[in-house]
């Protein structure tokens, strides 16, 4: 059941023719003959020989068309599922979170005393070997943040069952679109949206330790195909929830959690497309996940956690996650070309230099600090 999104819900981040011819017959026109009087008459005259012509009237034949009958062929609905979108068939959902566990991170920004917007804590999945993550923009705007001195804020990369920081980051690609609509609701307690065009990409630049990267990292393949993600879909929800952790715990104690659920109702920005993919109330449905994955059964990223409503116990919410069509379509039309095509490229650290020199100062504009 697809339906048109308008409500809103609050985020999961901590902190947060034819012609026709016709023709007419020509009327003959009326001679006239005069004689004079004859005096003598000798010899009779002989009468005038009459000359009767004879008139062929012509029926017209009137041809009726041919009219054929038309031949109406049954337009046949095909409705895919799933399993049409793949070859193979589908695996474990518990099979696959050990192994798609390891590319969930945490993403958690400090704030310095004297911060004028805070801190907050999100989930990310790893999408590229390189290590490129993909989480939400209202998690990754802290790290744009750091760029601000006067924001006061560090970000960290966590893994790990506790969470712990491994790497420094930076983002790479972030959507204008976004900003517009929300970065003047950084300072709120409450912020609401609905899921549009949240999201954005972080590079991991170090490890914390000082220590040489990894050459390649554990990642989740991602897959960006409308209608992959449909309801009743089965799918594995990973992320780090913080919902109900307090300052010291989120800092020391942070475990990821992983459940499989299925999708509830899928939903649309516009009219023909599935953007956004309900997941009904479960453990995941508190903040700290904003970033998360939502996996499929054959091991491919299909949305990332995004919204979530508000109820006392998680049960009782209604968790949302944005699809992966949405995001690719949304990166397209800020950078000009395909999410997949970009990590192509490689080439990471130069596009994080072109980002910082051309794309950062102007998106950092539109927070009022």
């Amino acid at each position: 059941m697809k339906e048109f999104l308008s409500l809103t819900f609050k985020l999961t981040a901590i902190g947060i023719g034819a012609l026709y011819l016709f023709t007419t017959a020509p009327t003959p026109s009326e001679t006239v003959i005069e004689y004079e009087a004859p005096v003598v008459i000798e010899e009779p005259t002989p009468e005038p020989e009459i000359i009767v012509e004879e008139v062929v009237v012509e029926e017209e034949i009137v041809v009726e068309p041919v009219i054929q009958e038309e031949v109406v062929v049954e337009k046949k609905k095909i409705i895919l599922t799933s399993q049409d979108f793949y070859t193979t068939p589908p695996s474990s959902l518990d099979e696959l979170n050990k192994t798609t566990s390891k590319a969930i991170v945490n993403v958690l920004c400090n704030a310095t005393q004297g911060s004028p917007v805070g801190g907050a804590t999100g989930s990310g999945v790893i999408i590229d070997p390189n290590g490129i993550i993909l989480t939400n923009a209202h998690v990754a705007q802290y790290a744009l943040l750091q760029e601000n001195p006067a924001a006061r804020v560090s970000c960290a990369i966590r893994t790990g069952a506790p969470a712990k920081a491994r790497y420094t980051t930076k983002v790479i690609a972030f959507p204008d679109a976004w900003l517009q609509e929300h970065a003047k609701d950084i300072k709120l307690e409450l912020a609401t949206g609905t899921g549009e065009h949240d999201w954005a990409l972080l590079y991991i630049t170090e490890r914390t330790d000082g220590s040489e990267k990894p050459k390649t990292y554990p990642y989740v393949p991602f897959d960006a195909r409308m209608g992959v993600a449909q309801t009743g879909d089965p799918v594995l929800l990973s992320g780090y929830p913080a919902g109900f952790l307090g300052g010291v715990t989120l800092q020391r104690d942070l475990w990821p959690v992983s459940t499989i659920v299925s999708i509830q109702k899928v939903y649309t920005f516009v009219t023909s497309t599935i953007d956004i993919i309900s997941l009904g109330g479960n453990i995941v449905a508190q903040g700290g996940s904003s970033g998360g994955g939502v996996i499929n059964q054959w091991g491919h990223l299909v949305g990332i956690i995004v919204t979530s409503s508000t109820a006392d116990v998680t049960d009782d919410r209604d968790l949302r996650a944005v699809t992966l069509s949405h995001i690719s379509d949304s990166f397209s039309r800020e950078t000009g070309k395909g999410l997949l095509h970009y990590l192509n490229e490689k080439d990471f650290d130069v596009k994080l230099k072109d980002f910082q020199d051309n794309t950062l100062p102007s998106l950092l504009e539109y927070y009022p600090l």
